[in-house]
């Protein structure tokens, strides 16, 4: 065991085990609830943990639950033997079984190793379920689908039942001196009518009953025997029937005892997980962080049975401090928190989750033991004293690395010098055989062997230094003061009687308590600045994450802002580049654009991204001192690539694609040599051998903005024409999909393309276009 019985009560932890079998529905689940107990091996208690996880999982988000249910063993176990079950032991059973249907079927919503652990031996029985459920109501009655026979039998019933009630009321109501009351009743399961005693002769009949009075006999007339009687018949001839389903039941259930007793122990075992789930709900708690070390890392643990009264708490125990002396005056909350660990560790190693923050951290510990409150015995002739120092011996007996010890008042219960001498050989003990342990204490000597002592460290519970109320919250490093004095005069104890008290004590004493004091009141000032600051980080922690979203979300905004005003321009663009080749082909000219044209466009568009916030992306350029015609460069007021065609001086005449376009030189930046030689002039074999040689069936635009894009694409269509290539592979990537979109608008408005598609499975679906050039 991970602790034996003495720890379990020490610590209450039966308070917590209470709580968990209140939760649960099932009479084997709540059997379960009653007897658990902390695993001992760690790979069971992170399988404990996670099956508790995952419950919690399904409660809250798939309205999971378990329905009530009796514990079938019992019943089932008579059924194997061959006895016949009542029928409402057996509608019960059918419960069960339909409750555990219905568990196993909300775990197999989210299925997961952790629970697959649990329900793995479940099988259905719906088969039995709906036998069963057929043939037996919620009433426990057995319904008349249960046999055909019955079926038949309770048919004729009804007929004799209603024959034989008119037989007796025309006998009733014929006016008979003898009749009492015009009324029929039953005794006996026969039909009557109640006579005058006086009369009783006169009327021909069979005695039943008599009325408490004697003065009314109830008689069965004469004329109704044979109605009664073939009413009597059929009800024992239903009698039998019932019985034989019964027993033809209950041989089912007895032939699948065993399945059904599987069944019944997984959904007791998924109503324990539930149970600790609604209990982890409640506690507000979460799933502590395993370590395979002996750990222990509480960060605003809450005592689980103090309910809104508990006061967060936070302590560490790991190999810096593997051992806390916890110190101040009584009613402080040291108990608390001794009871606050060890608690936590129990219910961790039975798989419930704790109430505490995030951070939280419970260790592999191989036995937990606990020596709290008094433990004198008047039986056993023990003393107080004499029943710590037998728990000390059990404690220091198997005491080890992987043991963590929790003590109050530790040397206690007898002379304070010895009591604390022998405390701080045992803590001497604990530290060299490396384990963990938790002590409380009032002695000054235990204080300054923690002080002084690597591996053990002082605590003290913090009070109010101004009306040395408790505020139950622990101060890591610093020892607590006892308060004798300042608790004793506001208790309203005579100041005459506390100065003489206080001259009792030694000049050493005195100045150790006023150190203390002192030492006590700046360690509160510091956590108290501490928590100020913490709380003012996690603030600015929170509002920097909002910061951090609502920047990343106007980026998105901008970004998709600026691609759809890019695209938006280009197709402004090209559709005014359309208008001037109209107008140019209405004048029989080749179109052209006349630099003052151009400028006024460019200065146009400039002012356009200006008002829009767009900021057009740098452009890599290369010394343009000596321009070339074939030169490929960039015409910066159209944001547009092209072909040097001609050096006019202060002028230049760019190709655009299909379009040229004399420009201020400059508005144009050298881009680099040529990319391939000058396009023949003519549509010979020369000029579509020299195509076919540069021109590749596949164009990869990706990262390309659209308005760099379509000149680029526009080339690859020219040259491709003339080559004789076709189909096409544009590569233009998914994205945003407006590259994509873009481009197909403008690719199904080139005279030189028949069609546009995107790919499919085999050729990158939306990421790539084919395009089908005219023959």
């Amino acid at each position: 065991m991970l602790a034996d019985r003495q720890t379990l009560e020490a610590l209450d932890f039966a308070g917590v085990l209470d709580r968990v079998v209140g939760a649960t529905q099932t009479q084997r689940g709540r059997a379960l609830a009653i007897v658990l107990e902390p695993e001992i091996e760690f790979v069971a208690v992170a399988r404990a943990q996670a099956q508790t996880a995952h419950a919690r999982e399904l409660v809250v988000g798939d309205d999971f639950h378990v329905g009530r249910a009796i514990d079938t063993a019992p019943l089932t176990e008579s059924a194997a033997i061959g006895r016949t079950l009542p029928a409402l032991d057996l509608r019960a059973v059918a419960q069960a079984l339909a409750a555990a249907a219905a568990a196993y079927k909300g775990t197999r919503a989210r299925p997961s190793d952790v629970l697959g652990v649990v329900t793995a031996p479940y099988a259905s029985l719906n088969d039995l379920v709906r036998s069963l459920t057929d043939a037996i109501d919620e009433r426990g009655t057995v319904t008349d689908r249960a046999s055909p026979a019955l079926g038949r039998i309770r048919r004729g019933l009804s007929a004799a039942q209603a024959d034989a009630r008119d037989r007796v009321g025309t006998l009733a109501r014929s006016g008979h001196r003898a009749i009492q009351d015009a009324v029929v009743t039953i005794r006996d399961g026969r039909f009557v009518v109640p006579v005058k005693a006086e009369f009783a002769g006169e009327f021909p009949g069979i005695v039943h009953d008599t009325s408490a009075s004697g003065q009314t006999h109830f008689v069965e007339p004469l004329a109704a025997l044979e109605a009664n009687n073939r009413l009597r018949t059929l009800r024992l001839e239903e009698e039998r029937e019932v019985a034989r389903v019964l027993e033809q039941l209950s041989r089912a259930v007895g032939a699948r005892a065993s399945q059904i007793d599987a069944n019944v122990e997984v959904l007791a075992r998924l109503d324990l997980l539930c149970a600790k789930a609604a209990v982890a709900r409640a506690m507000d708690a979460i799933a502590p962080e395993l370590s395979e070390r002996p750990e222990i890392e509480v960060v605003n643990g809450r005592h689980p049975l103090l309910g809104a009264r508990a006061i967060p708490q936070s302590l560490g125990l790991g190999e810096i401090a593997r051992i806390v002396v916890i110190s101040g005056p009584n009613m402080g909350g040291k108990t608390v928190a001794l009871k606050l660990v060890g608690l936590f560790v129990m219910m961790t190693y039975c798989g419930l989750q704790i109430p505490a923050a995030q951070g939280t951290i419970v260790g592999w510990f191989a036995r937990v033991v606990a020596d709290i409150g008094d433990e004198q015995s008047i039986a056993e002739n023990a003393s107080t004293f004499s029943a710590h120092l037998a728990r000390m011996r059990d404690i220091l007996a198997d005491a080890g690395r992987q043991t963590l010890v929790l003590v109050d008042e530790v040397g206690g219960g007898t002379e304070p010098g010895a009591g604390a001498a022998l405390a701080v050989a045992f803590l001497e003990r604990l530290l060299a055989v490396g384990a963990t342990a938790i002590v409380t204490t009032h002695a000054t000597e235990l204080k300054l062997f923690a002080h002084g002592t690597p591996g053990v460290t002082n605590a003290s519970v913090r009070f109010d230094s101004t009306t040395f109320a408790p505020t139950y919250h622990l101060d890591i490093g610093a020892p607590g003061q006892s308060l004798a004095f300042p608790l004793a005069r506001a208790m309203g104890i005579q100041n005459e009687l506390l100065d003489r008290a206080q001259s009792l004590l030694d000049s050493q004493e005195r100045e150790y308590e006023s150190a203390l004091a002192e030492l006590a009141q700046r360690s509160a000032e510091l956590q108290a600045e501490r928590d100020a600051v913490g709380m003012q980080l996690r603030r600015l922690a929170e509002r920097d994450v909002q910061l951090n979203a609502q920047r990343e979300a106007l980026d998105r905004e901008r970004r998709s802002f600026t691609e759809r005003a890019e695209v938006r321009m280009a197709q402004a663009l090209r559709e005014f580049v359309a208008e001037l080749q109209r107008r140019a082909a209405e004048n029989a000219a080749r179109p052209k654009v006349t630099a003052s044209q151009s400028a006024l466009l460019g200065r146009t568009l400039d002012s356009m991204r200006r008002d829009l916030g767009i900021v057009a992306k740098p452009v890599q350029v290369v010394d343009d001192a000596a321009l070339l015609r074939g030169d490929r460069v960039r015409v910066l007021s159209l944001d547009q690539e092209g072909t040097l065609a001609e050096d006019f001086g202060e002028t230049l005449l760019v190709a655009l694609g299909s379009l040229k376009t004399v420009v201020p030189r400059d508005d144009v930046r050298r881009l680099g040599p040529p990319a391939r030689p000058a396009r023949a002039q003519g549509h010979g074999g020369a000029a579509k051998l020299q195509a076919a040689a540069r021109t590749m069936a596949e164009l990869d635009v990706r990262g390309k903005r659209y308005i760099e894009a379509e000149p680029i694409v526009d080339r690859w269509i020219d040259e491709a024409v003339l080559a004789g290539n076709s189909p096409l592979r544009l590569i233009h990537g998914k994205g945003t999909g407006m590259l994509g979109s873009g481009l197909q608008e403008f690719l199904r408005g080139h005279p030189s393309v028949a069609s546009v598609r995107y790919g499919d499975s085999q050729e990158g679906e939306g990421g790539v276009t084919i395009v089908e050039l005219r023959s």
